[in-house]
């Protein structure tokens, strides 16, 4: 191993771990959930806790991201939740804002499974 460097790879939640899912480490590296199609929420969870909870694990891991990543991260968040708030919140505008919230955590495993988890909560919406 010439040259590389085992960064590990930090898990953390609250009640049940599931460590089925895709896994990524090291620099510059990404992951891509695809799931069969929209359905109800994991473990029923809804799109405000769901964004609670990315906004925690933000907070706490932003800096493991590279700061444009963070700042593109946070601005999405935030076009996440007012299309959340509004009384009929925009599909296409949440897709879109979804998509690049991924894009920007994509680089820190656990942020990117809880992105995931966000717009599958937010599919369920729609369901």
């Amino acid at each position: 191993m010439s040259g590389e460097q085992n960064i590990g790879i930090y898990q953390a939640g609250s009640g049940k771990l599931d460590n089925s899912g895709t896994t990524v480490a090291g620099s510059g590296a990404r992951v891509s959930v695809t799931t069969g199609g929209p359905g109800a929420a994991p473990d029923g969870v809804s799109p405000q806790e769901a964004l609670a909870t990315l906004r925690e694990l933000l907070a706490v891991h932003g800096r493991e991201l590279p700061a444009a990543d963070r700042a593109r991260a946070r601005g999405e968040l935030e076009e996440v939740a007012d299309e959340l708030a509004a009384d009929e919140p925009d599909r296409g505008r949440l897709a879109g804002a979804l998509e690049r919230l991924g894009a920007a955590l994509g680089s820190v495993a656990g942020l990117a499974a809880a992105a995931e988890a966000l717009k599958q909560a937010v599919t369920g919406l729609f369901a």
